[in-house]
């Protein structure tokens, strides 16, 4: 996969989310976490058609590499865009694929090891008591970002 540079519509997205994601939360570990993650003490199970976000890798090398150990994301939908550091973990998809992405979260995160704490039609909050998650999307955005606490 090859990781397409930010565009102007998805840096703001971003930075609209990342204040909503202000004391919100992302998902539990299976896996050992880095170093420097406190460990969680939910269990995560990768849900059915699922693939850890972590674990994809781009062409150019970019990964989400920080991202909580647990959360994964629809296979198949590939994110476009992101920021991947080690507190905060920013995802950008294709506007087309929020509503398969919000979807496969409502559907999942509890088994994942998270829990909703505030969702509507269009977004989705949810916490582990390590990381705080949101996503929302609109008709021309759909972006994730997670935060450790």
């Amino acid at each position: 996969m090859k990781m397409p540079g930010h565009r102007s519509q998805a840096v703001g997205l971003l930075a609209a989310i990342a204040v909503l994601a202000t004391g919100l939360t992302g998902c539990a570990v299976t896996q050992t976490p880095p170093p420097t993650s406190p460990a969680s003490t939910n269990v995560a199970v990768l849900p059915a058609g699922g693939v850890y976000l972590r674990d994809l890798r781009f062409e150019n090398g970019f990964s989400f590499s920080h991202a909580p150990a647990g959360l994964s994301i629809p296979a198949g939908v590939t994110p476009v865009g992101g920021a991947n550091m080690v507190e905060r973990v920013n995802v950008v998809f294709a506007p087309e694929d929020g509503p398969v992405v919000y979807a496969y979260l409502i559907a999942n995160l509890d088994a994942m090891g998270c829990r909703i704490t505030a969702s509507s039609p269009d977004s989705i909050v949810w916490n582990d008591g390590v990381w705080d998650g949101a996503f929302t999307m609109t008709s021309t955005q759909a972006a994730m970002t997670l935060g450790k606490r």
